[in-house]
């Protein structure tokens, strides 16, 4: 399930399984599925997103995918990937693409599937105890899904994104600071704390330019310096309209 709660503007999802491995069952992607939207509707400004108790989330549903093997290899390719496209990938599209900041607040061991909806965030924190696993590959035999590719070739480069994919290596929280996977490593004890504060400066500031700030970097990769200066611009002129902008520069000119 995922239990929805409140600080101020700030919504706080917490995945929570029905093992200890909160692992993501067709339950946990349906409630997830709604409640990012939910969120927003109901007001929030910012999202933060993490796993209940010492575990972010193991990934997906091994039993599940076990049971359907069980019907035939057709059925079991067929039912994946009407899995991935009604429930798993929209999930990862709706957090990268979000109308309010994402923050990912990795409390704990965080694999598979979970880490492309954690990496698919705007900003990831994660605890001294967290590790990051791509077990696909290593564990059974298929590709990093649900945005992993996407996201850690461009945060890595391809030497350390294959390097995770193929040998399966658990990267603990302080290296994934280093390697720059997440933007901060806290102790566990200041984790959720740290990702409050953070998530509530976003929510006062404008989510038009955090949208359009998350776009432009997505972008970058595939334009040349010239477009990207283009599109620069033109943000910028529908963003200097803004209230928040004239208020901010008559704040500035009266200092």
């Amino acid at each position: 399930m995922v239990e929805i709660s409140w600080e101020d503007r700030v919504a706080v999802l917490t995945m929570k399984g029905a093992s200890p491995w909160n692992v993501m069952d067709r339950t946990m992607l349906e409630q997830l599925g709604a409640a990012l939207p939910e969120a927003v509707a109901q007001g929030a400004r910012a999202i933060v997103l993490t796993g209940a108790g010492r575990v972010f989330s193991a990934g997906g549903d091994v039993r599940l995918f076990n049971a359907l093997a069980q019907e035939g290899e057709d059925a079991l390719s067929r039912t994946i990937g009407e899995y991935m496209e009604d429930l798993g990938n929209p999930i990862a599209r709706y957090i990268a693409q979000a109308p309010v900041p994402v923050i990912a607040a990795v409390n704990g061991p965080c694999a598979g599937g979970a880490l492309g909806y954690a990496l698919a965030a705007d900003i990831v924190l994660c605890s001294r105890s967290a590790y990051f696993l791509v077990a696909q590959i290593t564990q059974l035999g298929i590709v990093p899904d649900l945005g992993i590719n996407w996201v850690l070739g461009r945060a890595l480069g391809r030497p350390r994104a294959l390097g995770m994919a193929l040998l399966g290596d658990r990267i603990a929280g302080e290296q994934a600071e280093q390697w720059g996977v997440v933007w901060r490593c806290f102790d566990d004890a200041e984790l959720m704390t740290q990702a409050l504060a953070m998530a509530k400066k976003l929510a006062a500031l404008p989510s038009e330019a955090i949208v359009e700030c998350r776009r432009l970097v997505d972008d970058a990769s595939q334009m040349s310096m010239k477009q990207s200066l283009a599109a620069e611009r033109e943000v910028q002129r529908g963003l200097v309209r803004s209230a928040f902008f004239q208020q901010a520069c008559a704040r500035f000119v009266s200092k």
